[in-house]
């Protein structure tokens, strides 16, 4: 009995080693990519690494540059919020990632480290992020800047803009106008709306399921 554990041990540790050498590894990549599994540890640059028809980028882990001649484009006519939260994930960025701005291409990628982008969409971004005029992510978690708006499902930290959503937030929000369907923290700006809410509402006006207030709610 011992001995078929053991063998059977042996089999899955070859099979998941197998699995894991199926992904060739390099240093250096241009986005994006369609001919072999590939993951990235040091600099990928190009039009970003889901452009492509068939991306087999599983993994950034280094420096990613997006430089997109679209990106003016996009930014004009493209709204993300049309088609709804991203459910999964495809590919990972771990590092830094400076872009010209990210389309729906991106909208189930993760990022991890430090973005800088005109503007992004992506399944989840974590740790900081500056954006020049809006983040758009099913999770957020850390601090997050953007110009104009930062929208999510699920944030969790610092958001800074002009105007903040998200369905659920635990963190603190500044903003001229802050919303939440589920707020646990504090809300800074000139106008706060909640339904849920389990914290402070700081603002000219404050509004949530039990009353509507101005300079301080609860």
């Amino acid at each position: 009995m011992k001995k078929r554990f053991l063998i059977f041990l042996f089999l899955v540790s070859l099979s998941v080693f197998s699995q894991n050498d199926s992904i060739s590894s390099t240093v250096f990549s241009l986005t994006p990519r369609s001919n072999k599994d590939i993951r990235v540890n040091g600099i990928a640059i190009g039009l970003g690494i889901n452009m492509g028809d068939e991306n087999t980028l599983s993994q950034i882990n280094g420096l990613n540059i997006e430089i997109n001649p679209l990106s003016i484009f996009i930014l004009m006519f493209d709204d993300p919020s049309r088609r709804g939260f991203s459910e999964s994930s495809t590919a990972t960025i771990n590092g830094i990632s400076l872009s010209s701005g990210h389309s729906n291409q991106n909208e189930d990628i993760v990022y991890n480290g430090l973005q800088l982008s005109l503007f992004s969409a992506s399944h989840s971004c974590n740790g900081i992020s500056l954006n020049g005029f809006y983040n758009y992510a099913t999770n957020m978690n850390g601090i997050h800047g953007s110009f104009l708006l930062n929208y999510s499902k699920k944030s969790n930290g610092l958001f800074v803009s002009f105007s903040n959503y998200s369905e659920i937030n635990n963190g603190l929000q500044i903003g001229v106008f802050n919303k939440t369907e589920n707020f646990y923290g504090v809300q800074l700006g000139v106008i706060n709306k909640t339904k849920k809410q389990k914290g402070l509402q700081i603002g000219l006006w404050n509004i949530n399921s039990k009353r509507s207030m101005p300079f301080l709610n609860w």
